[in-house]
């Protein structure tokens, strides 16, 4: 009598060798796509901060006035309405401060959100935003303008915070801050024109660099 055997027939070389570069072939794809997406975002990072700069400005030279601490901010434009107006002492804010910490989406007294009511009004930025809001950044945070950022690093290879208008953006992942950095400044994350501290306070201590991971403010000085 002859007993039926089941053959379990196992992958050959050659199927295994077909199924790992079909692997890798996914795994570099989605890498891939992740980089452009990337690059992406960065190079839109770049643009705005050259448009928001310029547009800041514009309009310290057209109206001999910073946006947000102008004076007459309220009573220059009619349409759309500026609700409160800055006092004129040429600073974003009295001090450093962190801007992100302020509810600028809805009514705010506030220079660092008068600010963009300001350049709204003026017809520079055309955001379908509340009038006082903050235009989103490209890595999930928004921009924001204040006077001055950070704390100093103990690191003596750190040049001082920068202590007059800047312009930030928070939530930028490491390689994308660093990216920035190098393609408008130094390249260094506590010297330039271009400083970033880790977390989401824009009055943290200086990072000494973008090897932390995580996410960066990232502030450049106009």
């Amino acid at each position: 009598m002859m007993i039926k055997t089941n053959a379990r027939r196992g992958f050959t070389l050659v199927e295994l060798s077909i199924v790992l570069v079909i692997i890798g072939l996914i795994i570099g794809a989605v890498l891939t796509g992740q980089q452009i997406i990337q690059n992406a975002r960065v190079t839109k990072a770049l643009n705005d901060i050259q448009s928001y700069e310029a547009q800041f400005q514009t309009y310290q030279q057209n109206f001999g006035a910073l946006p947000g601490d102008d004076r007459q901010g309220d009573t220059r434009f009619s349409n759309p309405k500026v609700t409160g107006h800055g006092d004129g002492n040429g600073v974003i804010g009295d001090s450093v401060t962190d801007a992100f910490s302020i509810n600028c989406e809805v009514a705010n007294s506030s220079e660092n959100c008068l600010v963009w009511a300001d350049l709204r009004a003026a017809g520079l930025i055309k955001n379908q935003l509340p009038i006082t809001g903050r235009p989103p950044n490209p890595f999930g945070g928004v921009y924001a303008f204040q006077n001055g950022a950070f704390t100093a690093s103990s690191n003596a290879n750190c040049s001082s915070p920068p202590t007059t208008t800047v312009l930030c953006l928070n939530n930028v992942p490491a390689a994308a801050a660093q990216s920035i950095d190098t393609q408008l400044d130094d390249g260094n994350a506590c010297s330039g024109i271009i400083q970033a501290t880790t977390g989401s306070s824009a009055y943290g201590a200086q990072a000494t660099d973008y090897s932390s991971g995580g996410s960066y403010v990232v502030c450049v000085r106009l």
